[in-house]
């Protein structure tokens, strides 16, 4: 079931408005957050936290920026994973990723079985940045494999699952519900060439909010 939240459009600035609607709704499964740079992807994901932490729903949350790279090699060796730490010091960008969003898939696990101790069980995981140094093969791999198995174990369980992903990779969004953050309504994308220019579409609609003139 389609979940309803009511969201604060111009979040920054009294004049600046990031979405069209205050009033938006988030299908269960898979939903790839789309639009440029700038657009509210990662503001929007925070006003979801928040609005799900005043209702007391169980969510995870990955971000690529904060929980990969040096973090999670530091974190790694803190805790005394040194098997973790050398594999990842040894890999390349793309490869760290992918061991970091595995940990988080044990997270994720970890969140299910309290949602099973929960009479609302409905679990949200959010992915913000996980585009950022991936392969075109690593992201399908994400979505074919640890966003399907997940979906499957909640399904079983009897769990609302839902997956809010933030990206810039057409392969992410790709035959997937997509939520353009903007117009805040779902889309999907028949190819690349159709993806493209709505992302150059949003990136007009950014700059005139910021008041960037054509070719600055």
């Amino acid at each position: 079931m389609s979940r309803k939240f009511k969201i604060i459009r111009n979040y920054w600035e009294e004049d600046q408005i990031l979405y069209r609607k205050a009033n938006i709704e988030i299908d269960p499964g898979l939903t790839v957050l789309v639009g440029c740079n700038g657009s509210g992807k990662t503001t929007l994901i925070n006003q979801l936290k928040r609005l799900l932490d005043k209702e007391k729903i169980i969510y995870t949350s990955f971000d690529n920026l904060f929980d990969g790279g040096e973090n999670a090699r530091s974190w790694s060796g803190y805790i005394g994973d040194f098997s973790f730490l050398a594999t990842a010091v040894m890999s390349s960008e793309g490869e760290n990723i992918l061991m970091n969003i595995g940990n988080y898939a044990a997270k994720i696990g970890r969140a299910v079985t309290s949602v099973l101790t929960k009479e609302n069980k409905e679990l949200w995981a959010f992915f913000d940045a996980a585009d950022s140094g991936l392969s075109i093969d690593g992201i399908k791999e994400i979505k074919n494999k640890l966003f399907s198995i997940i979906e499957k174990d909640c399904k079983t369980k009897g769990i609302e699952f839902y997956i809010v992903v933030s990206t810039n990779a057409y392969e992410f969004a790709n035959g997937e519900q997509c939520f353009d953050v903007y117009n805040c309504k779902y889309r999907t994308f028949e190819n690349y060439d159709e993806y493209s220019k709505f992302i150059c579409k949003s990136r007009e609609i950014k700059d005139k909010r910021y008041g960037v003139k054509k070719g600055e």
